[in-house]
């Protein structure tokens, strides 16, 4: 299964200080299975991240809290989002 690195801040609508934290966070990838049961919905915040990559936000908070940065994981949890997170791919480097 492979994953995303954050390898610069992403942009949108979270303070800069709790999008700073995501910057050498790993978080893996749903597979075309997970995507498939798990449909994508039409509902997005901002635009900034489109054509990005997508991951399972609640894998995506697992991988903040693994990573020490508990306040940017409770600042997540505590939105009501859909399923996903999205993140330009300019920001992102690919790990298997």
């Amino acid at each position: 299964m492979s994953s995303i690195r954050i390898t610069a801040v992403p942009p949108g609508f979270a303070p800069e200080y709790i999008r700073e934290q995501w910057v050498g966070v790993t978080i893996p990838m749903p597979s075309a299975q997970e995507l498939a049961e798990y449909p994508v919905s039409d509902m997005r915040i901002g635009s900034e991240n489109l054509e990005g990559y997508l991951v399972f936000r609640e894998k995506a908070i697992e991988a903040l809290m693994e990573a020490g940065k508990k306040e940017a994981a409770l600042f997540w949890d505590g939105l009501l989002l859909g399923k996903y997170l999205q993140f330009r791919k300019d920001g992102c480097e690919v790990v298997d």
